[in-house]
């Protein structure tokens, strides 16, 4: 167990804090939701302490916090979460380049139905640029496993 869900729990506020930081270039926001990532990686490195109703319910924390349309977060970290359970064993036994794929269409479907649910409650069209916070998950997730395999010799 994760220490009594301390770390968890610690992580996830970290995730929550770093989602509130908006790093905009070009006036395209290109971070991907630290929250959800954080989540996927509890699951896959122990997976019995988290299920769907701690997805859905972080969900629903995160509409809350970020002010977002109520059950939108909580709808796509349920999904995705059925999508990481569906493809674990896969994802498990790869390495960390197919990894990052698994993690890139993951979050691509995330993001799929957020846009889905804003464009049913008329809000505007983000555009193409939208898309690139799945790109930066799936490098984020390449770059934290190749780190975390990586060993220091002396």
């Amino acid at each position: 167990m994760i220490k009594n869900n301390k770390l968890l729990i610690a992580s996830l506020i970290v995730a929550a804090i770093v989602n509130l930081i908006s790093l905009c270039i070009l006036n395209i926001d290109f971070l991907p939701d630290f929250i959800l990532l954080t989540l996927l990686f509890w699951l896959f490195t122990s997976s019995n302490v988290l299920s769907i109703s701690i997805f859905w319910s972080v969900g629903l924390l995160t509409d809350i916090f970020l002010g977002d349309l109520l059950g939108q977060n909580a709808l796509t970290y349920a999904s995705c979460y059925f999508m990481a359970q569906f493809y674990k064993t896969k994802i498990m036994l790869t390495n960390n380049f197919q990894l990052s794929i698994y993690i890139f269409f993951i979050f691509l479907g995330a993001q799929i139905i957020m846009l889905f649910t804003n464009l049913m409650h008329e809000l505007r069209y983000p555009g193409l640029s939208y898309f690139l916070q799945s790109l930066s998950a799936g490098l984020i997730c390449y770059l934290w496993s190749t780190f975390r395999s990586f060993k220091f010799d002396h």
